[in-house]
């Protein structure tokens, strides 16, 4: 069957079996690598996207901690605690003098 089709494209673009042959092969081998290189770039770009929903998310949860970080350092200061940055929370007010 693939002979007959290979005579009717070779008759019908004017060249020989042999060269309409050479030439499906060739055709098939670069479908093959072309849907090869798809899958490939699918693939790395799907991952990239995962990567970066990732690091969005990990990038909203350090700012909603650095914020309710900074309404706690405010709310320690307005009571007449010391904020201790090491610890990152709120001591009471240091007695006597400083």
């Amino acid at each position: 069957m693939a002979t007959v089709i290979f005579a009717l494209i070779a008759r019908w673009f004017g060249i020989s079996p042999a060269v309409a042959q050479v030439v499906a092969v060739l055709i098939g081998i670069f479908a093959v690598l072309a849907s090869g290189w798809a899958l490939t770039e699918y693939l790395m770009h799907r991952g990239a996207a995962d990567e970066r929903a990732k690091i969005e998310r990990e990038n909203t949860d350090a700012i909603l901690k650095a914020i309710e970080a900074s309404r706690s350092f405010d709310d320690c200061i307005a009571a007449g605690g010391v904020w201790d940055f090491r610890r990152q929370r709120c001591s009471s007010a240091a007695l006597g003098h400083r």
